[in-house]
């Protein structure tokens, strides 16, 4: 019986020259992990609330409360250059 090898394993061993070529595997290291800090905000009117659940009806927005705040808090420091 002939020793069997994958269809990958023979390809890499062709065509050494060729342009398109198989890149080795990389390291599997882990990602840079985001640094966050948990924060609760004191106390938000009642009326930022309705603002967002009108937001929401109208299809203007599709962010929960939550993202809504870290999108406008973003927006917010880019605007006046702190990121």
């Amino acid at each position: 019986m002939k020793n069997k090898q994958s269809l990958f394993d023979a390809a890499a061993n062709v065509g050494g020259e060729a342009l398109l070529q198989v890149n080795a595997e990389k390291s599997n290291a882990a990602p840079a992990q985001r640094t966050v800090r948990s924060k609760t905000l004191k106390v938000i009117p009642t009326a930022y609330f309705d603002a967002h659940k009108k937001l929401l009806d109208e299809n203007k927005t599709n962010l929960d409360f939550s993202n809504f705040i870290m999108e406008a808090l973003r927006e917010k420091l880019v605007r006046e250059g702190g990121l």
